[in-house]
């Protein structure tokens, strides 16, 4: 079992600070494989390991995450939020315009504010 294997294996741990620090790691090592373990890491029961998911969704870029970002925009805490519409940002996919357009009137200002820059991003590709 390579270092990414390890830390795609540790995104099933019990415990919420193991699966995101496993999360963190697969962000700095980048390896492509840990993209679908990230996209069913967004479905987390815990809110910090759904948010580093999403931020490292955004880091890696790849464009199979798109979906499952929008889709968490409409995740009940805030700060998930506001992390799945930076990470479309990163991506750049035009497929994001219209949620992120929707999140601009997201009840939580940081997210509307972060919505707004993805979409300057997104917009001047």
């Amino acid at each position: 079992m390579d270092e990414a294997e390890g830390h795609i294996k540790a995104l099933g741990d019990k415990d919420w600070r193991v699966r995101m620090e496993a999360a963190v790691a697969l962000g700095m090592i980048g390896d492509p494989r840990a993209v679908e373990p990230l996209i069913r890491a967004l479905g987390d029961k815990d809110w910090r390991v759904r948010m580093e998911a999403a931020l490292v969704l955004g880091n890696i870029g790849d464009p199979r995450a798109v979906e499952p970002l929008i889709q968490a925009l409409g995740d009940k805490s805030g700060s998930v939020r506001r992390v799945a519409a930076r990470a479309l940002g990163e991506i750049g996919d035009p497929r994001a315009v219209e949620p992120l357009t929707r999140a601009l009137r997201d009840e939580n200002q940081y997210v509307r504010r972060v919505a707004a820059g993805a979409l300057g991003k997104i917009l001047k590709k």
